[in-house]
């Protein structure tokens, strides 16, 4: 019996801008069907990898795959499979959010009744007006639209980078409960953010990226051992203790 494809195989990836290393041949297999969160410090890599996964940047050195594609020679089925948003996401802003999904759906050559049965589904659970141009959109409704994008095709992978930023609370939570159906469904989410908390709450798995180089990859529990740390520890202690940032301390 062999053993299944990862839905994501990153080995001896490195990105050179000029003079500077920005990632420094990093190590990744994600398996089919995984909450995987991945956290750093601001500069630390976390961006240039996500860019580099769905086909923005090309690597310095090392290879990238997605469902046993590799991104540098097999591009479009890697993009066939894959759902991103990202931090700050680029849209035709003088269509309305329904032309916005219907042109995406499209895109993905997408059957008629099947755009329009997500569309609808996306709409209602991101709280988007559908007539609206996206160029009077607040940030908050454009970031809810670059997402259902992501998930207009019900990718097998799906990238997202700050995915809650700006975004109201009861849509985060309507969000949260939909990533995590997907992944009972077998479909893998690589989310990179901020908030280290949601990182805990949703992810199985959790990669630490700092000055371009991967500290530790593992379940919350495994991360604390790497760290030193006990049961009670929380991903923000562990995070803080491998990257080498002493906490503040606490008012007494």
């Amino acid at each position: 019996m062999t053993d299944p494809v990862p839905a994501i195989e990153i080995r001896g990836f490195a990105k050179r801008y000029d003079w500077t290393l920005a990632v420094k041949g990093i190590d990744l297999t994600i398996g089919q069907g995984t909450f995987f969160g991945f956290v750093g410090p601001n500069g630390a890599g976390k961006s240039t990898t996500i860019k580099a996964m769905c086909g923005l940047i090309k690597p310095s050195s090392g290879t990238i795959k997605i469902q046993g594609f590799d991104i540098s020679s097999d591009p479009i089925e890697v993009k066939k499979r894959i759902g991103v948003m990202l931090e700050e996401p680029i849209f035709y802003e003088r269509l309305t959010c329904l032309e916005f999904l219907e042109f995406l759906g499209q895109l993905y050559g997408m059957e008629r009744d099947r755009i329009i049965e997500r569309r609808k589904f996306l709409m209602d659970l991101m709280a988007l007006e559908g007539n609206k141009l996206i160029v009077s959109s607040s940030l908050g409704m454009k970031r809810k639209l670059a997402l259902a994008g992501a998930l207009i095709h019900e990718p097998p992978v799906i990238i997202l980078d700050e995915p809650f930023s700006s975004i109201d609370a009861p849509t985060v939570v309507r969000i949260r409960r939909m990533l995590n159906e997907l992944v009972q469904r077998n479909h893998t989410i690589f989310l990179s953010s901020h908030m280290l908390d949601t990182v805990e709450r949703l992810s199985r798995e959790i990669g630490i990226i700092h000055e371009g180089r991967l500290l530790a990859t593992g379940s919350l529990d495994a991360l604390r051992e790497q760290s030193g740390l006990g049961s009670s520890a929380t991903l923000e202690d562990v995070f803080l203790r491998l990257v080498g940032i002493e906490e503040a301390p606490k008012n007494e």
